[in-house]
């Protein structure tokens, strides 16, 4: 080698052979990037499949963004960067709508009596990633819907005139919660957990309807079901009521299967509501209203209630107060009032097991009501 040569040498890198690559987390997305190719591909189903995806479960979302080069040879070659995420469900409008239509006209029971049989399924909290996350929040949900209708027909002898789904809140995990601390803990977006809501609130609506004839459907808000809190809102702007009117819009295109199920939310400007049941009046709210525990004399839950009575507010002729958020099934009762809290359905808080050791019971409540009195009441 001549000393020109050796002068001229530089470090030149040895080039790492670009090779296709693929990143997923499973939830929120990713991404295919494919290597040099003349033509574009030609079917997104074999890319999926040649990068080991399902086209069943994942689908290849929005444009690619495309780099060109000319090669060596004078060939034109491009690589092709995909977006790829969780395959969409299907429109949930028409869904609903095709469930809702498939259904025969309701048969008349014509079994009345003097009880109201109650459903109380608070604090789902769909899309919480611990212990089991969603997936177990849903099974729960549904062995406690087919378990209260089991005990709704043991229950039947002793004359019930109509069943009272109650939903009293924090059904989604959402996104505002903690001003947004926990959405790093949170499965789905809120598009898909509203999704999931509503076809659970249908499911449990479908059950129930063809053994009776008259169904209520009563829906709160919690403060994990708020839609925004940067804004000044009203306290009725949360998704869980969204999704119980998007339920009701769909049973009025069959009124002839479901013209005996009423839906009903609060007031946009209130965030609880009462209402009367048969002969029993329920205020219904979340819970978030007030603070946990109790005073000397009784929780801060009847301190709510005195003072709306005090104040004569509507909760003042209520004879069963129906709350979650406390994730704790408790009743509390004097002569004439009645304080019953919901248990909650999702897998427990790994940061407040920790921190006290604490684990909830899962699952919803059934009680029969009549003329303001409580009874058979079980955990499902």
């Amino acid at each position: 080698m001549s000393l020109a040569d050796d002068l001229s040498r530089q470090p030149t890198a040895a080039e790492s052979e670009y090779r296709p690559r693929t990143e997923f987390d499973g939830r929120a997305g990713g991404y295919i990037q494919t290597g040099p190719l003349p033509t574009a591909p030609a079917s997104y189903t074999e890319l999926l499949e040649q990068f080991g995806y399902n086209p069943d479960e994942v689908e290849i979302v929005g444009h690619p963004r495309v780099s060109r080069w000319q090669g060596f040879s004078g060939e034109w070659l491009a690589a092709y960067r995909f977006r790829i995420a969780p395959k969409a469900a299907p429109s949930n409008v028409d869904d609903l709508l095709a469930r809702i239509n498939a259904w025969t006209a309701h048969q008349p029971v014509a079994a009345p009596g003097p009880h109201v049989f109650n459903l109380q399924c608070s604090d789902l909290q769909i899309a919480k990633v611990d212990n089991g996350g969603t997936e177990t929040i849903v099974e729960k949900f549904l062995e406690t819907v087919d378990r209260a209708v089991a005990e709704y027909n043991s229950l039947k002898p002793r004359g019930i005139a109509g069943v009272h789904i109650l939903f009293p809140g924090d059904c989604i995990e959402g996104n505002q919660s903690q001003d947004g601390r926990n959405w790093w803990r949170t499965e789905y977006g809120v598009t898909t957990q509203t999704r999931i809501l509503r076809r659970l609130m249908l499911h449990t609506v479908e059950q129930f309807a063809p053994l009776t004839d008259q169904v209520w459907m009563s829906v709160v808000n919690g403060n994990h079901d708020q839609a925004q809190r940067f804004q000044n809102t009203n306290p009725g702007d949360g998704w869980a009521t969204e999704c119980a009117i998007s339920v009701a819009d769909a049973l009025k295109m069959n009124p002839a299967a479901f013209g005996h199920v009423t839906v009903e939310v609060p007031d946009p400007e209130q965030g609880f509501m009462t209402v009367a049941r048969g002969d029993t009046i329920f205020t219904i709210a979340h819970g978030h209203q007030w603070k946990g525990g109790a005073s000397a004399k009784h929780s801060h839950a009847f301190t709510w209630w005195s003072d709306q009575a005090f104040h004569q507010q509507n909760p003042a002729g209520a004879h069963v107060l129906a709350h979650g958020h406390f994730h704790s099934w408790a009743v509390e009762t004097s002569k004439t009032r009645t304080r019953i809290c919901s248990p909650t359905f999702d897998g427990g808080s790994n940061y407040y097991r920790d921190l006290t050791g604490a684990e909830a019971k899962r699952g919803g409540l059934i009680y029969l009501t009549r003329a303001g009195e409580v009874s058979n009441m079980s955990l499902v």
